[in-house]
């Protein structure tokens, strides 16, 4: 029988591997970022899932706490910070990876990564 928070176990896992891929990328120079395609698409999808991935886990976790359904992917990160799962500032800084997210899904063609980069803070 599997435990209520085996799909969320998944996803943690997921979060992790996908962060640990990430990681290494951190010390490249902006410039090779702009000009490898290739390397963009790395990032972009390892962003992609790891911020589904925490979308997965709040919308799991508010469910299991009985708490209100959020009405987007925004307010289930902000969420964790009212149920006390997440400290509330964290949460709410945590919350426009969600749009992120949505961007990278929805809107590729028109990926401004200078706009990101600044929006999310990086």
């Amino acid at each position: 029988m599997q435990s209520e928070f085996s799909g969320t176990e998944r996803r943690l896992d997921e979060l992790e591997e996908r962060l640990a891929r990430l990681h290494p990328l951190q010390t490249e120079p902006r410039a090779a970022f702009d000009q490898d395609a290739y390397l963009r698409d790395i990032v972009e999808r390892n962003l992609e899932i790891a911020a589904q991935s925490c979308i997965d886990i709040c919308h799991r976790l508010i469910a299991l706490e009985g708490a209100a359904k959020p009405m987007d992917y925004y307010d289930a990160i902000v969420r964790m910070g009212q149920i006390g799962i997440l400290p509330p500032e964290f949460a709410r800084q945590l919350a426009p990876f969600a749009g992120f997210r949505n961007i990278l899904v929805h809107e590729y063609v028109e990926l401004d990564w200078m706009r990101f980069t600044t929006t999310l803070g990086s």
